[in-house]
């Protein structure tokens, strides 16, 4: 059987300074309509693009091909073989998302066309394969993020008269409004001095008199910024008049912006490392043997090979909330009858 391997990545830009990649996205393939193959498959992927509408995918569904779910990095692999009669031929590439960060709670899912690719395969070992790797423009990912009324701060921090980037910093953004400011959110510079803030539009249509009365004169928020060092001291308090100039006024989904202060704060003391030590009155260090090794409690005692069911205390260390590097714990979960037996994980 002829086997057709298509991988690629896919990312999508907030501006040419900061990119994210497309996690969780559903990449479709579907064949191309006769009466378009030939203008579509010359055509750039700008003229092609489109967000569809729910009738749109309805109407297309028919000539899918193929679908895969874009891994964190973006990335994913589609097998197509003559199970599908697929020999070769160009396919049109759509993507769906069913969120993105910063997403309005209960935004529905978006499905749009990229682009009509006739890939260049290649003979490998298995069969034919091919690589594929793009990169949305901010003008297309930004308008997909729109339709989540997800909105994003990307930006730099750095010394001023200088390219030394500062680390380690919470960059605050405010909306300077007639009626109140509102805080859009915070982020923490990384080693390059960058962070970023994802918020969704209601941070910034809110009132005093909410969620009865929203008012937002303008179609995006007028942003200010703070910057603090790791144990608050403020190292840069922007006057909010700025928020109505130009650069700052009515900014759109995606916003990019350079920020910079005098100098370097002090080094400061390391911050908390974050450690749960107990799920609930159980210790989590093996030392203990609180837990069996398929993660249920100590096989003696009254509360011998339980499960856990509903809210799960974790108790332990906590973070401040400065640290630039993410911890992540990992958690097997798997469904039980009363009785122990296990249903599945």
């Amino acid at each position: 059987m002829k086997q057709y391997l298509f991988k690629g990545r896919l990312i999508g830009k907030i501006c040419p300074e900061c990119q994210e990649a497309l996690a969780g996205a559903r990449v479709r393939l579907y064949r191309v309509a006769s009466e378009q193959a030939t203008a579509q498959a010359v055509a750039a992927a700008k003229d092609t693009f489109a967000i569809l509408s729910a009738q749109q995918v309805e109407a297309k569904a028919s000539r899918l091909l193929a679908e895969a779910v874009c891994d964190a990095q973006g990335s994913f692999a589609i097998l197509l073989d003559e199970r599908q009669k697929y020999a070769g031929e160009a396919f049109e590439i759509d993507a769906l998302c069913e969120s993105v960060p910063g997403a309005a709670p209960g935004a529905a899912a978006v499905q749009f066309t990229i682009t009509v690719l006739q890939p260049q395969w290649r003979q490998g070992e298995q069969g034919w394969i091919a690589a594929w790797e793009y990169a949305l423009p901010h003008r297309q990912w930004c308008a997909v993020r729109g339709k989540f009324d997800a909105w994003t701060i990307c930006g730099q921090v750095s010394v001023c008269d200088s390219t030394q980037p500062v680390m380690g910093v919470r960059v605050f953004a405010f909306d300077a409004d007639w009626i109140q400011d509102d805080p859009l959110g915070s982020g923490v510079t990384d080693a390059a001095g960058h962070f970023r803030i994802d918020y969704s539009g209601s941070s910034f249509r809110r009132t005093p008199f909410s969620p009865t009365i929203n008012i937002e004169w303008s179609g995006g928020p007028d942003v200010y910024f703070r910057i603090e060092a790791p144990d608050g001291t403020p190292l840069l308090i922007e006057d909010r008049a700025l928020a109505r100039t130009p650069a700052r006024e009515n900014i759109g989904h995606c916003h990019c912006v350079k920020l910079c202060i005098k100098e370097v704060p002090q080094p400061q003391t390391p911050p908390t490392q974050p450690l749960f030590t107990n799920v609930g009155q159980y210790h989590v260090d093996p030392i203990y043997g609180d837990f069996t090794a398929d993660g249920l409690t100590s096989p003696s005692g009254s509360a011998a090979s339980y499960a856990f069911t509903g809210t799960i205390p974790l108790i332990g260390i906590l973070p401040e909330g400065t640290s630039t590097l993410a911890v992540h714990y990992r958690f097997r979960v798997a469904e039980y009858e009363a009785s122990g037996t296990l249903l599945g994980t």
